[in-house]
């Protein structure tokens, strides 16, 4: 069964590509005659509209490609490699086109109206109630939800969405199980160390400025409209260096693997993450607002929206939408490459991971040996591939010892962590202030950033794992 019924329209479409002898899929005489017409489509949807402004197309959210992709070709397999590269992401940064004419307009547009009408409430902070901290996570339930919703309901089921990147495969119930649990896990991690921030603020130990003093303040103005800029490039090279890192064996075989469960990702799976995983990925959002006083706790905001919001579209299974992300599902497709995103595909071209479409490639210099796969069963192939979408993305007990045993050590990690930050220095004395001549604080720190690898190479090599690295 599946959480979401196909449209019959949709589900002939799925069948008849099935059906195909792959990988020439056939796309339906309607889909061709509207990309043959798009033209004519874009000026009757109105003119008005500055084409690709926000990541938005002139005929909307769906329906559409980027102007580089072969819609004679199967999905997934048009060449990247002219539209990337160093001097692409050197005009788009120069010019702005990486903000204004890319989703990151609509996400700050989304932290802004938050900001404004649900700001952080710091006077509530000075103290450790539930209360407070419930408000917020039902908050960021209410924003995150209906986004992700949004994406998997207009292409799982109202069919919105026509090219999928691997045909007649779809989740079932199991799989958004899975998903939506991980998901939400991620939700409550994010109001966890927005609570922690708050606290920091409310307390002075960090500080921050007023929405009064900023426009008051030519300074602080031009500080704050700097790092709205700023953060999205921040972000992209945050997510480079922690994604590359959590490749690292020890830390995938534990850690990231349960990301990659979806081969063939939906909306849900871009934030369905380990916990762990969850704990490195949002360390981005405390830069810079940890350590520079004169900035608005929007920038916190807008750093953590977009580490939240940004996943979903761009993990849909989809070319044809808003955000849609060939880069990345390559990466989920072939596993070893695009460890970053469009933007910082330079750094990919430089180490030699990059891949320019599903099948075959001329760039990919890595080590990634598609036959060695084949061997294994594994394959981004559409045919040799299995019918179910995830057949490992279903909730159930760990899989080994060595898993059962990592779980044991990031069940305990938490709350180590909860004690650390809020309730060993909640009275102003601290119940424990230091180990063995070393703070507690610094203790509780590097327990919770530095363990969860040592402890995952350990288990590896306990488990006789030779490749640890």
């Amino acid at each position: 069964s599946q959480i979401l019924r196909r449209s019959p329209r949709l589900k002939a479409k799925a069948e008849a590509r099935e059906s195909a002898s792959f990988p020439q899929i056939k796309l339906p005489d309607e889909i061709e005659a509207a990309s043959k017409s798009r033209g004519h489509s874009e000026q009757q949807a109105g003119s008005w509209w500055l084409d690709g402004f926000a990541g938005v197309s002139k005929t909307g959210m769906f329906g559409f490609t980027p102007e580089w992709v072969d819609t004679k070709k199967p999905p997934g397999n048009s060449n990247q490699t002219e539209v990337l590269g160093w001097k692409k992401t050197l005009h788009d940064a120069v010019f702005l086109r990486y903000f204004f004419m890319s989703p990151n307009l609509v996400w700050f547009s989304m932290a802004l109206f938050v900001h404004a009408f649900f700001p952080y409430d710091i006077e509530s902070a000075k103290g450790w109630q539930v209360g407070w901290v419930l408000k917020r996570l039902a908050l960021n339930f209410s924003v995150a939800f209906p986004y992700y919703a949004f994406f998997h309901i207009g292409l799982y089921y109202k069919g919105w969405g026509q090219r999928k990147f691997r045909p007649g495969t779809f989740p079932t119930a199991g799989n958004m199980a899975h998903n939506l649990y991980y998901w939400s896990l991620g939700v409550l991690q994010w109001t966890w160390w927005e609570a922690v921030m708050m606290r920091l603020w409310a307390t002075g130990t960090v500080k921050w400025v007023s929405n009064e003093d900023i426009l008051g303040d030519r300074y602080l103005l031009t500080v704050n409209l700097a790092w709205v800029l700023l953060i999205p490039l921040w972000r992209d090279l945050h997510f480079y260096i922690a994604h590359r890192f959590c490749h690292i064996r020890a830390v995938y075989k534990y850690v990231h693997s349960l990301h990659h469960r979806n081969a063939d990702p939906e909306p849900f799976s871009g934030m369905t993450m380990h916990p762990i995983e969850h704990l490195y990925y949002f360390s981005n959002a405390f830069t810079p607002s940890l350590y520079c006083s004169s900035l608005s706790p929007l920038i916190f905001l807008w750093n953590f929206l977009h580490l939240t919001i940004a996943p979903g579209a761009g993990h849909s299974g989809f070319e044809d939408h808003f955000q849609a992300d060939q880069y990345h599902y390559v990466h989920h497709a072939k596993f070893e490459c695009n460890y970053g995103s469009p933007f910082s595909a330079f750094i990919d071209q430089y180490f030699g991971t990059f891949r320019e479409k599903l099948g075959t490639t001329k760039e990919y210099k890595g080590e990634y040996n598609e036959a060695a796969l084949k061997t294994a069963g594994v394959t981004e192939s559409v045919v040799t591939r299995p019918k179910e979408w995830s057949p490992q993305g279903y909730l159930g007990f760990p899989a080994t010892s060595g898993h059962a045993v990592y779980t044991i050590f990031w069940v305990l990690l938490f709350p180590l962590c909860v004690w650390g930050a809020a309730l060993n220095n909640n009275t102003g004395a601290q119940q424990m202030p230091a180990l063995m001549g070393v703070s507690m604080a610094q203790v509780v720190a590097a327990t919770v950033s530095y363990g969860p690898v040592i402890f995952a190479m350990a288990v590896c090599l306990l488990e006789g794992d030779r490749m640890s690295w």
